[in-house]
């Protein structure tokens, strides 16, 4: 018995020495060359793996049959020296979410660990860029996907169910896409974490898809050089057009938006849930000199059934509420203004619609839980805001939620806007009237003429059936008890605006 034992003991020993491999450390792939299977070690030596990966990349490749194009990955611990470069119609992907393999790069440099081309997917694996994260550095990415220009983009690439982190540029970089998708089956099992830019930043990229990530920040925009006329950026740099972001967790970002557009179009912003980020979800512009405007204002996007700051996510989902990741922005659209003619570029096709939004504490008193400026037609309503109650002297901040300065701000140029069907709570607006909607600036009807806020027209402005004083408490109230319906509507001195129409 004792002899078996030590036979037992001695052939695991060896197996397990370093650089031996054993057959749970192979890739294995079909050659239709050779009608042969061929096998790939990965061991604890990143020249070798990274030889080995290049070589299994490029049977995959000459591969015909869709089968033949998978490699999977066992797991474990893999060093590489080299981005890997995943074909065209590969996938390259772990066993199973409880078998995935970790990737990092030895010597660790500051390059993309990885680069996708048409048609490729990759799943159930790990990118650890082993980075304090102390700096910005962009060109070190988990996984960067590049096409060579507006007309030619890299496209059809899916990312389902892996891990990023430890990055100090970008957890995945778009530039020049079209129907890229990022999926986790919920968000635990896609998570890009500690990354020094943006979890997910999209340039000049087109019908993205981005669900149910775990992740700090997603931007979607498009790169500005004020070096370019508007018609020259717009060529070589156009907007992201066309996006699904939805049912993410966007969580802890002190500095950054959760979810950012510059200049987009065609975005639905939906079910997301946001929790300590100092700008919540922005679509905006980028206001040139000289009277320019803007390269490209906002246009056809949604923002819908997001949830902000509510206290039951974080009881949910066990987040601290810390004062460092404290929100000074919720929900801002912006177009762009012209000072010469006081007019504006606008932003139009806008939609905020039924958000809930909790403790926005606004150290602007042009901001608040939703703001709209240089907007033609914009929609605001049934959305749900600071309806958590804090007792004013409580002290400990994971108990306060407070929104302040303006549920509703309507910054400078707007017209033809409709603001509808909102429920808001109590907001703080320290010794000044309390103003739950605000015009905050003139030409609100975008009319060069006026020139004071109190002297709005209104002119095809909607503002109906607003209440205030409303709580959680009391919101499931049958008669609406304790609602009081908004029939102020206050400029940035108090002054109240009465030229407002249906109430």
């Amino acid at each position: 018995m004792k002899k078996m034992m030590f036979v037992l003991l001695f052939l695991l020993a060896i197996t397990l020495l370093p650089g031996k491999t054993h057959a749970a450390s192979q890739m294995q792939i079909t050659n239709e060359l050779t009608n042969e299977t061929e096998s790939f070690v990965l061991t604890n030596d990143a020249v070798l793996n990274s030889n080995n990966f290049e070589k299994v990349l490029k049977i995959a490749n000459s591969n015909k049959v869709a089968a033949n194009k998978i490699i999977t990955v066992p797991k474990g611990n893999f060093p590489i020296k080299d981005t890997v470069q995943i074909p065209a119609g590969v996938t390259l992907k772990g066993q199973s979410q409880a078998m995935m393999p970790l990737f990092y790069m030895v010597p660790n440099r500051l390059v993309a660990m990885m680069t996708m081309a048409s048609g490729a997917r990759v799943e159930n694996i790990i990118l650890d860029g082993k980075n304090s994260v102390k700096a910005v550095s962009q060109n070190h990415n988990g996984i960067s996907i590049k096409g060579a220009s507006p007309a030619n983009r890299i496209q059809n690439v899916v990312i389902h169910n892996i891990q990023i982190r430890n990055f100090a540029g970008n957890g995945i970089y778009l530039k020049y896409t079209n129907n890229i998708s990022i999926t986790g089956s919920t968000p635990t099992q896609m998570t890009i974490d500690r990354i020094g830019y943006a979890g997910i930043a999209g340039y000049s990229a087109n019908n993205t898809t981005i669900r149910s990530n775990r992740i700090q920040n997603i931007a979607l925009t498009s790169l500005y050089n004020e070096k370019l006329s508007p018609a020259t950026q717009n060529a070589i740099n156009p907007a992201s057009n066309g996006a699904k972001i939805e049912d993410n967790l966007i969580l802890n970002n002190a500095v950054w938006e959760g979810i950012d557009t510059h200049h987009g179009a065609n975005m639905m912003i939906q079910r997301n849930v946001v929790l300590n980020v100092k700008n919540a979800i922005l679509a905006i512009s980028i206001t040139l000199s000289n009277n320019q405007g803007t390269v490209s204002p906002p246009k056809n996007i949604t923002i819908q059934f997001n949830r902000i700051n509510n206290q039951a996510d974080y009881t949910r989902l066990k987040i601290a509420k810390l004062p460092q990741y404290k929100t000074v922005r919720g929900i801002v659209i912006a177009g762009a203004k012209l000072t010469r003619n006081r007019d504006a570029v606008y932003a139009t096709g806008i939609k905020v619609i039924g958000n809930h939004i909790e403790n926005v504490q606004a150290t602007s008193s042009n901001n608040g839980a939703i703001t709209i400026q240089e907007t033609q037609g914009a929609q605001v309503t049934s959305n749900q805001i600071q309806l958590e109650y804090t007792n004013p002297n409580e002290k400990i901040y994971s108990k306060i939620s407070k929104t302040n300065n303006n549920a509703i701000a309507i910054i400078r140029n707007n017209k033809q806007f409709q603001v509808k069907y909102n429920l808001i709570g109590k907001i703080y607006t320290g010794n000044r009237a309390t103003a739950t909607i605000s015009f905050r600036g003139p030409q609100n009807n975008g009319e060069p003429n006026n020139a004071k806020t109190q002297n709005v027209t209104a002119n095809k402005v909607v503002f109906y059936r607003n209440y205030q004083n409303i709580t959680l408490q009391n919101i499931k109230s049958s008669g609406k008890i304790g609602w009081l319906l908004v029939k102020t509507i206050s400029d940035n001195n108090g002054i109240h605006v009465r030229k407002t129409n249906h109430y």
